[in-house]
């Protein structure tokens, strides 16, 4: 049972890290040390490199499809170089309704620290 599990969160990780560009609309703590706390999944350039055990029970109940990621509200990290760091972690179905936070928020503080959108932390302050 656990295998199917782990291959329906990659098939999981696969559909999130193709739907990778419209991260870049989503924020994430730009303040944030370890970008890996707090993540119940991080996904890499090959896929799954790590699943929390509450993940894994949330497959094993129907509560997430592991192949939609549908009903999924967390936190999702990103490690794009594959240095089995994340690079990033943003939140998925958290804000008002399920949806995204609020561009509003996003926008409203600084762009390199603290709540920021990751385009324009992207744009503005990596390599800066």
């Amino acid at each position: 049972m656990r295998r199917s599990i782990v291959i329906g969160a990659a098939t999981l990780a696969l559909t999130m890290l193709g739907a990778a560009p419209a991260v870049a609309t989503e924020c994430f703590n730009a303040s944030k040390k370890d970008q890996t706390a707090g993540a119940q999944i991080v996904l890499g350039p090959n896929g799954i490199l790590y699943v929390t055990e509450g993940l894994l029970n949330r497959f094993d109940q129907g509560l997430v499809d592991p192949d939609t990621g549908e009903g999924f509200h967390g936190v999702v990290a990103f490690d794009f170089d594959g240095d089995g760091q994340a690079d990033f972690t943003t939140w998925a179905g958290v804000g008002p309704d399920g949806e995204e936070i609020p561009l509003e928020a996003q926008f409203r503080g600084p762009a390199c620290r603290g709540l920021t959108n990751i385009g324009i932390y992207l744009e503005q302050c990596v390599g800066a």
